[in-house]
């Protein structure tokens, strides 16, 4: 939704008596002035009424302290209004659909027809971003900027599997990365066509064991297993505990009472570093990622090397984070990800 403050012709005469040594055409009946979603000034937009036909006012030519004395003006004594364009309407439309429509495993047919919904709702919003830049490319009279404005319409990525963080810049000149950015998280929470691990919950658990025990069978493999296991919500500086095992807590040297609900920077278990950077990316757009090496703090302070494996989960519509640690030894062999073996000549200490 667009917030737009209306100054109308008793708005324009208050502002003109005001604002007496500064150019605004007396033809001028009425200015916008269009706010992003953080509430900054993103465009003026004007009628002028010449020779009893209203019609569009340039306000890209207006003096800069003209321009400048509107935007200040504008709070004071104009009316905030609500506004979205059509084709904006639709893609919010097809995000309220999506809200009522149940997940799946990955290519089950509810996500095939989340899918779809998402393709059409970034293909109306690609298309009003392109409009956006096309058209201010025509009316502008500047040859750099229009040929800037162009390069930025040619670099609109294709579909919404090609949406990264770097492309945020060129939907925000077209006021349309609200949109974009709601569409690309809803594609990454179905699974960013199967990115992400949808984890079913049927109401009797496997297919021959009640569902008590299945829980029981469940709990046991995660709380026994050798193997240190994490579960956390997503993010890079918001990620928190959910659980771990106790083969975690003896790897890290610390009881749950320490971790419990906690930030992993914060908690001091996580090493900020690149490689951490790097391996959320990897959560982010393939959905997990296989024997990355990595550091994690003890609770003596001392950092151990380890190799991590992660899935991100879809669990009843929210996303975590499991991690597979392992600790590493001296000359330990060390799987790089892509087939070869390494070895790490550092002790786990």
């Amino acid at each position: 939704m667009n917030t737009v403050i209306v100054l109308d012709k008793h708005a324009l005469a208050r502002f003109r008596a005001d604002h007496p040594w500064l150019h605004l055409s007396d033809d001028v009946v009425e200015v916008s002035l269009y706010l992003d979603d953080n509430g900054a000034p993103l465009r003026l937009a004007g009628t002028r009424l010449n020779e009893g036909i209203l019609e569009e006012a340039d306000c890209d030519r207006l003096p800069a302290s003209t321009a400048f004395a509107i935007v200040r003006s504008a709070p004071a004594i104009g009316k905030v209004r609500s506004w979205m364009p059509a084709g904006e309407q639709d893609v919010w439309r097809i995000l309220q659909d999506l809200i009522d429509m149940p997940f799946a495993v990955p290519g089950g047919s509810a996500n095939k027809a989340r899918y779809d919904l998402l393709d059409d709702g970034y293909r109306i919003a690609r298309q009003l971003t392109l409009e956006a830049l096309n058209c201010r490319a025509l009316k502008t009279e500047v040859p750099a900027e229009r040929m800037r404005l162009c390069r930025a319409a040619s670099s609109v990525p294709r579909t919404l599997a090609d949406v990264r963080e770097s492309s945020r810049s060129v939907f925000l000149e077209a006021d349309t990365w609200r949109m974009v950015a709601v569409l690309r998280d809803e594609f990454m929470l179905a699974g960013g066509k199967n990115y992400l691990t949808a984890v079913s919950i049927p109401e009797n658990g496997k297919p021959g064991i009640p569902a008590g025990l299945q829980k029981v069978i469940d709990e046991a493999l995660f709380d026994t297993a050798p193997v240190a296991f994490s579960v956390s919500t997503t993010g890079y500086q918001s990620s928190r505990f959910m659980s771990v095992n106790q083969s975690y807590l003896d790897l890290t040297g610390r009881s749950w009472a320490d971790l419990s609900g906690r930030e992993m920077l914060a908690s001091g278990v996580a090493v900020d570093s690149p490689g951490r950077k790097r391996r959320l990316e990897l959560l982010q757009q393939q959905g997990g990622y296989d024997s990355e090496t990595a550091e994690i703090r003890r609770g003596d302070g001392k950092t151990l090397p380890v190799v991590i494996s992660a899935k991100r989960l879809l669990v009843a519509g929210e996303a975590y984070d499991l991690e597979a640690i392992f600790a590493l030894h001296r000359n330990a062999p060390v799987p790089d990800g892509s087939g070869n073996v390494v070895r790490l000549l550092q002790p786990a200490g």
